[in-house]
């Protein structure tokens, strides 16, 4: 299963590229990062052992535009090597997506990617900038940025992901949209179970003024433990919500319902249990600063074999200084909570995450970047210490710029 799903996540991301590239001359980019720091504990591991690193990042990028729609392609590469029993570190990640106008009311999307790491801490655990605050309640809801339970654990862990999404204008004030998700995470070092997940979600959005728009969904999804059926698990979503624009810059998006989780617990038993589930989204986006502010608690399933309840929040500020300075602000807060179903005993997982980066144009194509950050898991089986890092890098940009 594995192979199937990184086999069709491949053959749909070299249609995507062959599309772009058929059509027209894209936009092609490449930025090179190399830099070095320290952390004091840069996995999280229970054993802490402060480290120097140099790391080299490669991310190359193409991007096609008309007026139909985009096209974008993706990815990252990175190197680091450590001075002491961390060893090297390779992590990679390859993404598309495409959205198309079928005609005047229809619009298509679909998007893949592949990402392999070992490092929770550095790939996306509390500073995944593809997690955008506020993307409105009648998307589905995403998985949290990472799997707290399995953090700090010596593993490497692979996610496969494909999803295709349709949006239809219904009249003036009323749109529907539809979208189908399959995924996949397979985890290294026998510290977890690999598992398959579907799902299906429906939405409704009807405007009640130049503001404020209604919104209704549905989540159905269903998720699939390999080598074991004790776990798997069946989850439906239902949410109302608002999207409510505030002034020019300032928006709110919120929504409230509840996941009804059916899971296998072993021996011929099945759990059957109800929780709330909500977001909440506020932006004050201008042309100089943003503030984004999220908050969400769903059902999802965790590499110890069940479906747990997450609870996540996220905090970013990003402000122009001048013309070649740029500060930005992120913190993150997860809290995973597995209360036994599918599992031997129960377990809370949290953790804590903040970031600052300061970027220097040194000219049109180089940067310079600060980077000090902090992060911390609390887990109620295993006391660990937290990392305090700093990196200090610089970045050139071959190719067009946007």
């Amino acid at each position: 299963m594995k192979k199937l799903a990184s086999s069709l996540v491949a053959v749909i991301l070299a249609c995507q590229a062959q599309v772009a590239l058929a059509q027209s001359e894209p936009e092609a980019s490449l930025e090179v990062s190399i830099g070095g720091g320290l952390a004091t504990n840069p996995y999280l591991y229970a054993d802490a052992e402060t480290a120097g690193s140099v790391t080299l990042s490669v991310s190359p990028s193409i991007i096609y535009e008309d007026e139909l729609g985009d096209t974008r392609l993706g990815g990252n590469l990175r190197v680091s090597q450590y001075t002491n029993r961390y060893g090297s570190d390779i992590a990679a990640r390859v993404e598309a997506s495409a959205q198309r106008m079928l005609d005047e009311l229809t619009s298509v999307s679909i998007s893949s990617s592949v990402q392999t790491a070992r490092s929770a801490v550095q790939d996306g655990l509390i500073f995944d900038a593809s997690a955008s605050p506020g993307s409105g309640p009648i998307e589905p809801p995403e998985l949290p940025v990472i799997d707290t339970t399995i953090a700090g654990t010596r593993a490497r862990i692979t996610n496969v992901s494909t999803s295709v999404g349709l949006s239809r204008v219904l009249d003036e004030v009323s749109s529907a949209n539809a979208s189908i998700t399959l995924g996949g995470t397979y985890i290294g070092g026998g510290v977890g179970f690999d598992y398959r997940n579907a799902s299906a979600q429906l939405g409704y959005e009807r405007k009640l003024s130049e503001r404020t728009s209604l919104t209704l969904g549905s989540q159905f999804g269903v998720v699939d433990y390999l080598g074991r059926r004790t776990g798997d698990s069946f989850i439906v979503s239902p949410r109302v919500g608002v999207s409510q624009k505030l002034s020019d810059r300032l928006s709110v998006v919120a929504d409230a319902g509840i996941s009804y989780v059916d899971t296998d617990i072993g021996a011929g038993f099945r759990s059957k249990t109800i929780s709330f589930a909500g977001s909440v989204g506020i932006c004050d986006r201008g042309p100089n600063q943003n503030l984004c502010f999220s908050a969400g608690r769903s059902a999802q399933p965790t590499a110890l074999g069940g479906v747990s309840t997450v609870t996540t929040a996220s905090l970013s500020y990003d402000t122009q200084l001048s013309a070649v300075d740029r500060v930005s602000l992120t913190a993150r807060y997860g809290r995973t909570n597995q209360d036994g179903r599918g599992l031997p005993l129960s377990r809370i997982t949290e953790l804590v995450g903040a970031l600052a980066t300061y970027t220097r144009r040194l000219s049109e194509r180089v940067a310079l970047t600060v980077t000090p950050s902090y992060s911390k898991i609390y887990d109620d089986r295993e006391k660990r210490d937290a990392n305090f890092a700093l990196m200090v890098g610089l970045t050139v940009i071959f190719g067009d710029q946007r």
